[in-house]
């Protein structure tokens, strides 16, 4: 019995020795948890330009860089008369804004039917005027300034809108105003510096520049200052007038004849001047207007004003 119990141990024994010989001679391969990753692409969309399209109906830009030149791509041909010359812009960059002493200078574009307007335009342009003159009556309107306006330049005939100041005792405001479509071509207008269409009771003051935005749409005006809207009037026709013969003009209203004292030119500076053949969206007249503080009418702190005396905005 002893004798038996021995030799099973021994088988055992052998049976592991084996066992052992032959996992050291073929060692078997580990076993690992295996995890799969997928991997997804995340589409990052670049942040929305800050610049809305400005371009979109744009007829006439005047940048005056450097020139009078037209920078819409519409080659409309700009004509300076009077001594209209170009000096400091709000920035204080030389050669870069319309400058006319009062003295009746002025820009004539032509138009080479790039331009026209019917139910809807607007109008943008920055300004600072460098008096503020007596207006005389009876004929006499030397102390009204005209920004801008279409009128046939020869013979003020068939207005199609005015941008400007009335009296500056009454005391001096900003007006915009139109002509209906039902109007004539063939008979003198009158601006709306005479009173057409007075649509806010902002007056600027002297030395500082402002941004001026005038919409027309199907009826309605709206002018805004500064990127505010400051006037508003409706129920007018829903179309306005606009004559064969006229002419965008800067500065002026038309060339009074020979008469300096009907010519109501401006005595300051304009730049920036925009018109287009569309409403503008309240995102692109807070870009026009983003170089001037809404609250104070004053240019925004940091940017360089004018770089000589009686030019730069105060």
């Amino acid at each position: 019995m002893k004798s038996t119990l021995l030799l099973l141990l021994a088988g055992i024994t052998a049976l592991v020795t084996v066992y052992a010989c032959n996992k050291a001679a073929n060692p078997q391969p580990p076993i690992y948890d295996t995890v799969t990753i997928t991997k997804t692409d995340t589409l990052v969309l670049p942040p929305v330009s800050d610049t809305p399209n400005m371009t979109e109906g744009l007829v006439l830009y005047l940048p005056f860089n450097g020139s009078f030149a037209d920078s819409s791509g519409n080659n409309n041909i700009v004509t300076p008369l009077a001594g209209a010359a170009l000096g400091y812009d709000l920035h204080g960059y030389a050669n870069s804004a319309f400058i006319s002493s009062g003295n009746g200078a002025r820009l004539v574009v032509g138009n080479n039917g790039s331009y026209a307007v019917d139910t809807a335009f607007s109008v943008s342009f920055d300004f600072v005027i460098r008096s503020n003159t007596y207006y005389y009556g009876g004929g006499n309107y030397t102390g009204l300034m005209c920004f801008l306006s279409i009128v046939d330049t020869t013979n003020a005939f068939g207005p199609t809108f005015d941008a400007g100041l009335t009296n500056p005792a009454s005391p001096q405001t900003f007006t915009f105003g139109v002509n209906s479509a039902t109007s004539s071509c063939d008979n003198t207008g009158t601006s709306n510096i005479q009173n057409v269409a007075s649509t806010t009771n902002f007056a600027p003051q002297i030395g500082s520049w402002y941004n001026a935005i005038c919409i027309f749409t199907k009826g309605a005006l709206s002018v805004y200052i500064n990127g505010q809207l400051q006037g508003t009037q409706t129920g007018l026709d829903p179309a306005v007038l606009f004559c064969p013969n006229a002419n965008f003009v800067v500065g002026a209203w038309w060339s009074g004849g020979g008469n300096l004292s009907n010519l109501e030119s401006i005595n300051g500076e304009l730049d920036e001047v925009r018109f287009y053949n569309r409403t503008l969206t309240a995102r692109q007249i807070a870009w026009l207007s983003r170089n001037f503080q809404p609250t104070s009418m004053k240019m925004n702190s940091g940017i360089k004003k004018g770089g000589a005396p009686g030019i730069g905005a105060n």
